[in-house]
């Protein structure tokens, strides 16, 4: 399958990066696919994978990138996740995808898995250019999965941290985060997964470990912010 790569800004001057898929072969306009990857994982955990399977199978195009402060995008602090603007980024990837000549602008679907699964329903719901959204695995709600794949005995601990009224070294994450960076401190940071399922880290499963540990690309760090923690309880 034809594939390239191409960069578009976003509506607050950010680049973000990705591929573009073709068809082997096509006549006319083709409908694309818009899609970006789950939580903290860049394009090349397969996405690519689910991108040449729309294209050869399917006549359409697809646009796969990366969410800002990941992978090939730009953005600071690296590997801050805030839904809010993931979502806002769906919204700019669509323009952009409208805008390649291989592209029908009136036929655009969005795919997302897992936490992007959330945001494509959100984006579908509001962004009346979406004709079509498929949605793996979705995450609906970032407070009920906070509880859900956190112990219970670890709650109380958690939304200390949160409040910055848990003692740096309780939990090895550096300094108290909020104040830190009011001072223009770096930030601190969380491991996405830990191989000891009683760790501190976002997905505290031996599932998750095997999941994100199994394919590891290049250029991937197994951390994100812990403004990220936060912001999910945004995602209802």
């Amino acid at each position: 399958m034809p594939i390239r790569d191409v960069a578009f800004e976003t509506s607050d001057h950010l680049t973000l990066r990705g591929w573009v898929f073709t068809p082997s072969s096509f006549d006319g306009k083709l409908p694309c696919v818009v899609m970006a990857h789950g939580f903290a994982a860049h394009k090349e955990f397969n996405l690519g994978s689910f991108a040449e399977y729309f294209t050869s199978n399917l006549p359409v195009a697809v646009l796969a990138y990366d969410h800002r402060c990941t992978g090939a995008s730009d953005g600071e602090p690296r590997r801050e996740i805030i839904p809010a603007l993931q979502i806002s980024d769906y919204s700019d990837a669509i323009t952009f995808a409208q805008s390649l000549p291989e592209v029908a602008a009136h036929k655009i679907a969005i795919w997302g898995s897992s936490y992007s699964g959330g945001h494509v329903l959100t984006v579908g719901a509001v962004d009346r250019r979406v004709k079509a959204v498929i949605s793996q695995v979705p995450l609906t709600s970032g407070w009920d999965t906070f509880h859900r794949i956190n112990r219970a005995d670890s709650i109380p601990r958690l939304n200390k941290l949160f409040e910055n009224a848990c003692p740096a070294d309780e939990l090895e994450i550096g300094a108290v985060d909020r104040l830190a960076r009011a001072r223009g401190e770096e930030p601190a940071r969380v491991p996405v997964v830990d191989k000891d399922p009683h760790a501190f880290s976002v997905l505290p499963s031996e599932d998750s470990y095997i999941g994100y540990s199994s394919g590891i690309p290049l250029g991937w760090v197994n951390d994100v912010t812990l403004k990220r923690y936060v912001a999910q309880f945004a995602s209802e």
